[in-house]
Formats: C-alpha cells, structure tokens, sequence
C-alpha cells in the first residue's frame, strides 16, 4: 500500500516538473492552447480562454479560475474594458504554494503563461501580483527593445493602481512599493538614459519613474482632471494591445492627443538618452506620503495630496467598450 502511494505522489512530482519545464517558449504555449482542452471566462465582453497544462495534475481549478477572473477585473476597471478582445492563459502547475512568474506574448493572438504552485492558498491568490501585471502588459503596444522599459515599467506603475481601485489592495501597498522600489530606478553614473541602459531597475523601476511623472505633471497642467490613466485607454484603444507594433514616438503622440498636452513627448525626449536626476525624496513629500517605522503615513496637506488621491481612485466609469 505505501508503495502504491508513494509510486502515486512520485508520478504527481514526476508530472508537474515536467510541465513546470515544459512551455518555455512561444511555441510551445500557443501549441498547448490550440490543442488543448480550455474554460472560457468573459470579463468586460472580452473573452478569457484558460488552458491548465496536461490537465495540471493536483492544482484546484476552480480557485484558479477565481484568481484569473478576479485579476482580469481589476485590469478592465483600470483601462475601461478589457485590455483586448480575446487572450489565451497557459497555466502551468509546479510544486510550491505560490504563483511562480509569469510570460506575456502577442504573435499574432494575445497569450499568457502563467506558472503556479499546485499548493496555492487563497490568500496566496489574493496577494499576487503578478498576472495583474502581466494583463497589464496586454494593454500596449509591443515597442523596439531599447524601450522595453516603457511596458515593463508601465506594468509595474499600473498593477497596484488598478487593484487598489477594483478594491483588491488598500492604498498603503500602493505607495509602500513606490517609496521602496522606485530607488532603484534612479540613474547611476554612467547611465546613458532610459533608452541604453538595459539594467533591472532601470527597465522596470526607471520606466515605473517615468509613468509616475507623467501621471502628475499631467494632472498638474490640467487641474486634476486628466492622468496617466486617460492617456493609458486611448493609447490601448488605437492601437488594439500588445499584437501591435509601434514606435515609442508614436505611443507618446497618441497619448499626448488624448490629454491635448506634450507631456509625454516633452518627457520622453528628456529621459530617453540623457539621465535625468529625479529627487523622490521631494516628490513622495509633495505628494504626501512618507514611511515610518514601516507604516506609511499620508499628509492631506502636502502641495499635490489631492493628486494622490485621485491617482488610486476608482473612475467614475468603470467600463468602456467604445
């Protein structure tokens, strides 16, 4: 008997270290949704197709769904709707009790591969972050590599932002992770600007920097009403999401014709080559968030408070399939 069972765990081991290996490519992701059986989710009218790798021995489907769901919620509130009409989610089990990481793709049809632990809690689910962010990555459009800080930092900025206003995050862990992580992306010497100089935190914190800029100059120069977020959806909407390929300039444009401003292009053009000096310090105070003794403290008289209200606040409308 115990060496039926341990003949049976072995095969269960066996089984997700080999599909934790598996799927490491494009290929093979877009192979396993086509070809294998899927659960259709719709979210905001747009259609979510899961396929569980080889059936995805031990994982609880269902709690898998809801997390998806959930994830994809949070996303629409966001940018309005949905990022894009229809996305394949490859979900591929391991052992462990967490979401592992993530892949986004866009060849031709949106595809997601998301690598989780078979023992994955509820709450385990409930604090990810990571398929927000790679939804996220769904939203733009692919850019020339140089500037893959604009996506990867993108995602980073957006993903506690839109679950803190589809109520999933309170608004402490919004700005505990901008105070801790946006140090990192500050220029060092021989920094060459945002566009050359391919290291981890410029790529994500750097480019999480830049959209946290042009989420408050934008608001400066139109008295609150307009931020990043508007420039986000009418970007996604021209463009279609991530099977589209465009220049960087031209995802400034669009952005800066939805906001009738330049502030993306007047940014942009500062910090692309150059390495612009940004004092955090002063800009977290103006805003009025601080950290002390671990617990983030707000000051609603700080200069720009009614900015970072709005920053993480729900918008009036939460759908749009315009």
């Amino acid at each position: 008997m115990v060496c039926c069972v341990l003949a049976s765990v072995f095969a269960v081991v066996s089984a997700l270290a080999l599909a934790a290996s598996s799927y490491q490519d494009g290929r093979s992701v877009y192979t396993a949704l086509r070809s294998q059986p899927h659960s259709r989710l719709e979210v905001g009218g747009s259609r979510i197709n899961v396929v569980f790798a080889d059936d995805a021995p031990g994982l609880d489907r269902e709690r898998a769904l809801r997390w998806i769901r959930r994830s994809a919620e949070a996303v629409a509130m966001y940018f309005g709707r949905f990022p894009v009409d229809e996305v394949g989610i490859l979900v591929v089990a391991s052992a462990g009790n967490r979401v592992v990481t993530g892949t986004t793709y866009g060849y031709g049809l949106s595809a997601i591969r998301m690598q989780v632990g078979r023992d994955v809690t509820d709450a385990a689910y409930s604090e990810d972050w990571v398929l927000v962010h790679e939804m996220t990555h769904l939203a733009l459009p692919e850019v020339p590599s140089r500037s893959a800080w604009l996506l990867e930092g993108n995602a980073t900025y957006v993903e506690p932002i839109a679950r803190a206003q589809a109520g999933q995050l309170d608004g402490d862990s919004v700005w505990r992770w901008s105070l801790r992580g946006m140090p990192r992306g500050l220029p060092v010497h021989g920094d060459l600007g945002l566009d050359n100089t391919p290291t981890w935190g410029r790529k994500y914190w750097g480019g999480a920097i830049f959209w946290l800029l042009v989420d408050v100059r934008l608001r400066q120069a139109t008295d609150n009403r307009i931020g990043a977020q508007d420039a986000l959806r009418a970007i996604n909407r021209r463009s279609g999401g991530n099977t589209s390929d465009w220049s960087v300039d031209k995802v400034m444009a669009v952005g800066d014709a939805a906001t009738g401003t330049t502030v993306m292009s007047n940014l942009y053009a500062s910090m692309k080559n150059d390495p612009v000096p940004i004092d955090l310090d002063d800009l977290f105070r103006t805003l009025g968030i601080s950290e002390r003794d671990g617990n983030i403290q707000f000051d609603d008289n700080a200069p720009l408070a009614a900015i970072r209200r709005s920053i993480a606040a729900a918008p009036m409308i939460a759908h749009d399939k315009d």
